[in-house]
């Protein structure tokens, strides 16, 4: 079945989904505007409640209500949460029948986007929306194993990490690639722009327009939570030196938009998302339940 039309026939987002991303990008929304937005969705409410209270924000005290876990979190968290969840859960039900596959592919998921957090949070940029971009990164490749399952496998294409040569290669055998892919199920959805060309140009950092890093942070966010969910491969070697084996370029394109390439900095990075994975299971929980 074409692509696109997968694309146009997976079903829109639920209305919330609309209705936050409508307040979360308004300047002058409140917490109030968002709670009103979420609260018709208890599913959404319930989910939003459950990652306030995980154990990765670092809560003393339980928040009880909607209105607490809004300003707890931030719009931009909460708009994340959202997204994630709906998102989430429209492939989970087209895809039932591939449970083992997706629980690895969604654990790489969600660990790319807490990855694109620290790093952008060091970074000194706003991190909500750096989550929501490296947990929806690979999200074309699943709208073209629904178009193609007998050749685009999971085991060959959907868990591998995707180097250069092997995005080179899946754009000679299928005619395009899944970063383009999930550029267009996500402005199909009307997704922010920021969120679209961050999965569109997470291989190609250097051809995005200036979009405050996002895709620059998702490309490495990506290879460290390969390196996270695969630690033998960095087992006696400095994981920069690792980085680099898999993304050769990256180092001069860091340069290039001057920011600093420090190996004892992406060590610190991967021990940080080391704990994070760990801390933050119940939230990959919420949104994949």
């Amino acid at each position: 079945m074409p692509i696109d039309h997968i694309i146009e026939s997976l079903p829109p987002l639920p209305f919330t989904v609309a209705q936050v991303i409508k307040v979360t990008t308004a300047p002058e929304s409140t917490a109030e505007d968002l709670m009103k937005a979420i609260l018709p969705d208890q599913t959404m409410c319930a989910a939003v409640l459950k990652i306030a209270n995980s154990v990765l924000y670092g809560r003393s005290q339980e928040i009880s209500s909607l209105h607490q876990a809004i300003v707890l979190l931030g719009h931009n968290e909460v708009q994340s949460i959202v997204i994630g969840k709906a998102a989430i859960s429209t492939f989970r039900s087209l895809l039932k029948e591939n449970k083992e596959e997706m629980s690895i592919f969604w654990e790489h998921s969600f660990v790319t986007g807490l990855a694109a957090k620290i790093i952008a949070e060091n970074l000194g940029y706003i991190t909500g929306q750096f989550f929501m971009a490296g947990l929806l990164h690979d999200i074309g490749k699943l709208v073209m194993f629904l178009a193609m399952p007998k050749k685009y496998t999971p085991k060959d294409w959907m868990l591998p990490f995707t180097s250069g040569e092997r995005l080179q290669l899946e754009m000679e055998q299928f005619s395009v690639s899944h970063d383009i892919v999930g550029a267009r199920l996500l402005r199909k959805w009307l997704f922010p722009e920021n969120l679209t060309l961050a999965l569109e140009f997470h291989h190609h950092p250097e051809k995005a327009p200036s979009l405050h890093g996002y895709p620059i942070v998702v490309q490495l966010a990506d290879i460290l939570s390969y390196l996270c969910c695969k630690e033998e491969l960095v087992e006696g070697q400095s994981p920069a030196k690792v980085v680099v084996e898999y993304l050769p370029d990256i180092e001069t394109l860091w340069k290039d938009q001057n920011l600093k390439w420090d190996p004892v900095v992406i060590e610190s990075w991967l021990a940080w998302l080391k704990i994070d994975k760990e801390y933050g299971s119940s939230i990959l929980n919420v949104l994949t339940l």
